[in-house]
């Protein structure tokens, strides 16, 4: 999976706020958020949200360039990630994401630090009761490289890569809004897409791009773009459904310098071609309060073009104080 597609993913990002009940109604669901699509609205001064989203994934193959999977050994991974959203202003928050992984793969096992998210998100538009024009945020995040990213061991099989080694910026633009369906009844709906672009990074020897022992160059990733439409529709008060659809595109990463060569004498490939994938992520939600809920789930992908083939199960459990 690629960076914070799978993130990265993206990303990042799971949690919706609580709706204004309609004219008329007294019950008003306590949506949790879907498990993928970002905060429709920034978390306002004097107020905190803690996500924590434990995401279990496995590779199981990639997708080739005609946009066939091909099987190929097991790849585990364990993903705790920690998003926590602290009020700046009525209108500003800041965003900060740490995170670690355990990956597994063929008797191979390493854990350790992944790259570390911060964002400033912007409430450019609040939605209102009435009217159908939804509320719009805008959030400007940066990947920092603290992950292990070069000199890896080849014998670890690629469980001891936990970054990407790149400073990456990304913009994303969020429409949010809950409409009223019938009595108690209630739809949200999350519209984002995400721009990621990335610095050049140095690389040594075998690295998150490819490479080998004597592989010395600059990378330069791709562009990102990913874009999520995400649906919440309550049962009651407390169950709701969620259902998000993912679409990820990342632009060619090339590479300038010595690719090195092996023992008998063919050089390493360092790089990636574009890619694409579309992923699906279902899940079922409790609201224990206006305040505190979980929803679970599963994020599979269903098409892809030189990008990873990968079935996960994941939650968020959320607190809003």
């Amino acid at each position: 999976m690629k960076r914070y597609c799978l993130l990265l993913l993206a990303a990042s990002l799971f949690s919706a706020d609580v709706p204004m009940p309609a004219e008329g109604e007294n019950e008003v669901p306590w949506f949790t958020g879907s498990l993928l699509a970002p905060l429709g609205e920034v978390i306002p001064l004097g107020h905190f949200e803690i996500d924590v989203y434990p995401l279990f994934n496995v590779e199981t193959g990639a997708y080739n360039g005609d946009w066939k999977a091909k099987g190929a050994p097991n790849f585990y991974s364990f993903n705790p990630q920690i998003y926590t959203y602290t009020g700046l202003t009525p209108w500003m928050d800041i965003q900060i994401v740490p995170q670690f992984s355990v990956n597994w793969t063929e008797g191979m096992r390493s854990v350790g630090f992944n790259d570390l998210f911060i964002a400033l998100e912007f409430q450019l538009y609040s939605h209102v009761e009435k009217g159908w024009f939804p509320g719009v945020k805008l959030t400007l995040g940066e990947v920092f490289p603290t992950g292990k990213y070069q000199r890896l061991d080849p014998n670890k099989l690629g469980t001891d890569q936990m970054g990407h080694g790149a400073y990456s910026s990304y913009a994303n633009l969020v429409l949010y809004r809950i409409y009223h369906i019938y009595d108690q009844h209630f739809l949200s709906f999350t519209l984002s897409g995400e721009y990621g672009i990335s610095s050049r990074t140095h690389v040594h020897g075998l690295n998150a791009y490819g490479g080998g022992f004597s592989t010395n160059g600059n990378v330069r990733p791709g562009d990102s773009f990913q874009a999520i439409c995400s649906f919440e529709y309550n049962l009651t008060q407390n169950w709701g459904l969620a259902f998000d659809t993912v679409w990820t595109h990342n632009d060619l990463t090339s590479f300038y310098g010595d690719l090195g060569t092996d023992e008998e004498g063919n050089p390493f490939e360092v790089g990636y071609p574009s890619d694409e994938n579309l992923s699906f992520s279902p899940g079922i939600e409790y609201g224990f309060s206006e305040n505190l809920g979980i929803v679970v789930g599963c994020w599979l992908s269903a098409l892809g073009r030189n990008s990873a083939e990968f079935r996960s199960a994941l939650a968020n459990f959320y607190y809003y104080f």
